[in-house]
């Protein structure tokens, strides 16, 4: 089963109302449902949902959080934000990111089936850096991984590795914990 969830992370829009923001970003004449849990929106990537926590705005929806890693994406025009979207889909092995400030890409990076690295663009940011390859895989798997299925297939599994971690990393620069550590309640109110 697993998570699936699709959040953007978003500083300096927290003045900023749910439904300007979300005007701002193309889903405009939104209204509010109701409220649920930050985890309450894994596997609705279809459905918008908006919450703060620590001063920053939190969207999740598929369609915004996929959308982040193209062009001209309407995450680009919040100026003077640094946003992160995040995908973190257990079921399918999907994690990345795409880290943007000031209305600018600064790095992406998407993992698919756990060796497929896609999108990427830019240097690996510190949530990267901070990881340390020869820590990620006991040697007696490293010895498995390489009888099996060879050198090449390790060194994706690596980088796909690094990609998850960093991806989990990522939200605690936002909002102090990582994707799959959040203890705190924060409510998420769905609109349609």
């Amino acid at each position: 089963m697993g998570f699936r969830l699709a959040v953007i992370f978003i500083t300096n829009q927290d003045a900023v109302s749910n439904e300007e923001l979300l005007g701002k970003l193309g889903f405009e004449d939104k209204e509010k449902w109701n409220k649920t849990d930050f985890y309450g929106t894994s596997k609705q990537s279809d459905l918008i949902f908006v919450g703060t926590k620590n001063k920053c705005k939190i969207i999740a929806n598929g369609t915004l959080a996929n959308n982040a890693f193209l062009a001209g994406n309407p995450l680009l025009s919040l100026k003077g934000s640094e946003i992160a979207s995040l995908i973190w889909n257990e079921t399918s092995s999907i994690y990345g990111f795409c880290l943007i400030k000031n209305g600018e890409i600064i790095r992406s990076v998407l993992s698919v089936d756990d060796v497929e690295i896609e999108d990427g663009f830019g240097e690996p940011i510190e949530e990267e850096n901070e990881i340390k390859e020869d820590q990620l895989f006991q040697p007696d798997e490293i010895e498995e991984i390489l009888e099996h299925e060879g050198e090449a297939y390790l060194k994706n599994l690596i980088k796909s590795e690094i990609i998850c971690r960093a991806t989990n990393n990522l939200a605690k620069r936002f909002i102090g914990a990582g994707l799959v550590e959040i203890q705190d309640h924060i409510e998420m109110i769905k609109y349609s």
